[in-house]
Order: structure tokens, then C-alpha cells, then sequence
């Protein structure tokens, strides 16, 4: 560990801090429109869709070994990858797992995704009833910040982060196109979905302007029930189950 060590401070008393400082690439997953879900889903509604947006995120992040999962809130998580977990390129393979998001969002939970590279600590914070283990550092908050800055547009899907973070990558090898099998046609690639955006200069908090580069992806998912409906219905069949009990 980097740090591991038991300090007894004058004001707050004694406490132990054990972590480890480590390259990685942040990628930040938020609920896009936590507050309206909150006024317009009941309590136990919004609890629903929350944990139906956990699990999709699971599922999601199956699809990429490199990555650690971290609870960041209630309404966002925080996926941790780095050459420490086996990624040769950390910021590709976020990339890898947000694309998953955007082409496999069939219930549109559309969540606003930002990703970010830098030194982190991860360590173990908490009392002695329970300690968690959490993920600090700029990167973190930055990933955040780019999340909330998504472009403007009718776009199904998009990824927002630093611009310097694409290091003159070549776009189709990050974003290569997806073949299938076609019924009469046999083999056949489909046409790119994800195109890079113009990148725009913008202030974050605490941070000053930093220029942000997109990817966007135009492909709509058609749901017959979006997360937020299929909350509702989950919540009515509980109801009607006789396992809600106010």
C-alpha cells in the first residue's frame, strides 16, 4: 500500500488510513435525470428503477475485465480501470464499456457518462461499525464534471471526456465497426453508429476551462417500456402481490 498508517488527531481522535495510490481511468455512469425520477416516481418506485439501473451496470462492465466497481451516491457509479488490474490501455477500455452502454440501452436509461485518466488513491474510508473501500482524486471529479456536460442535440448516446485524452488515437480502432450475421446476406458489417464531435472549450468548477472532446451515437433505442415505465409496473405488481406494506 502507499499509505498505511494509524493517526491520532488532536480534534477528530484516532482513525487508520490504508490505501493505494494508482494510474487510472475513471469512467463515471450518473441516472440522467435523478431529480425529475425522484418528484414524479414514488419512493419505492425510484428504489426500483435505481437497482434495475445497478444491475444493467453490472452487466455491462461483465463485458470488460480490467475494471473495479465503485458505488459513487446514490443516483451514479464509478467504474476504476488500470494497468494495476491487467488493462493495457485504461482509457480505451472505459471507452470499450461506455460504447456497451450506448448500443445495448434497451430500456434508454440514457446515463450521462464522462471519462477521465490521473493518479487516484484508493482506500478504505468509514468507523469502526463498517469501513468501505473508495476511489479519490481529481479524475474522479473531473469524469463527474464532464458527465454533466453533455452536447447539445438529438443524439441517443454520448461519451464526453478531456480532449487530451485521445492521444491522436485512429477513431475506427477505438470505435471499429460491428459485424453480423445477416439472414440472406451472410456476414456483413453495419454502418459506423458512434461519430466524434467538434471539441468545445468549457469551465468546471474548481477546475477552470478545459476543453472536452465527444462521441456520439445517432442509433435510438425504441423500448415498448423504458426503465422509468417498467419501475412503475415492477411497483404495482409488488403492490398487487401484497408485499408492499405501508
Amino acid at each position: 500500500m502507499t499509505v498505511d498508517v494509524e493517526i491520532e488527531d488532536e480534534w477528530s481522535g484516532c482513525f487508520s488510513v490504508k490505501g493505494i495510490e494508482l494510474p487510472a481511468t475513471i469512467l463515471y455512469a450518473g441516472i440522467s435525470g435523478f431529480s425529475r425520477l425522484s418528484l414524479e416516481l414514488s419512493p419505492s418506485e425510484v428504489l426500483i428503477y435505481v437497482n434495475m439501473f445497478l444491475s444493467w451496470m453490472r452487466e455491462s462492465a461483465e463485458h470488460e475485465r480490467f475494471c473495479v466497481i465503485q458505488r459513487f451516491l446514490d443516483n451514479a457509479l464509478i467504474l476504476v480501470f488500470s494497468p494495476k488490474f491487467g488493462s493495457e490501455d485504461a482509457f480505451a477500455d472505459a471507452v470499450k464499456v461506455a460504447r456497451w452502454m450506448g448500443e445495448h440501452d434497451a430500456l434508454r436509461f440514457c446515463p450521462a457518462i464522462g471519462i477521465a485518466s490521473g493518479t487516484v488513491a484508493a482506500g478504505f474510508t468509514g468507523t469502526p461499525g463498517g469501513y468501505h473501500a473508495s476511489v479519490y482524486g481529481r479524475p474522479v471529479i473531473l469524469a463527474a464534471g464532464c458527465s454533466r456536460f453533455r452536447p447539445e442535440g438529438s443524439f441517443a448516446s454520448s461519451i464526453t471526456f478531456p480532449a487530451d485524452e485521445w492521444k491522436g488515437r485512429d477513431f475506427t480502432a477505438v470505435f471499429p465497426p460491428v459485424a453480423i450475421d445477416h439472414p440472406e446476406k451472410g456476414r456483413v458489417t453495419q454502418p459506423q453508429a458512434w461519430h466524434p464531435g467538434k471539441s468545445r472549450n468549457v469551465d468546471i468548477a474548481g477546475m477552470g476551462e478545459v476543453v472536452l472532446q465527444d462521441v456520439v451515437s445517432f442509433i435510438h433505442w425504441m423500448p415498448e417500456l423504458s426503465a422509468e415505465k417498467k419501475a412503475r409496473e415492477w411497483f404495482s405488481l409488488i403492490r398487487s402481490k401484497g408485499f408492499y406494506k405501508k
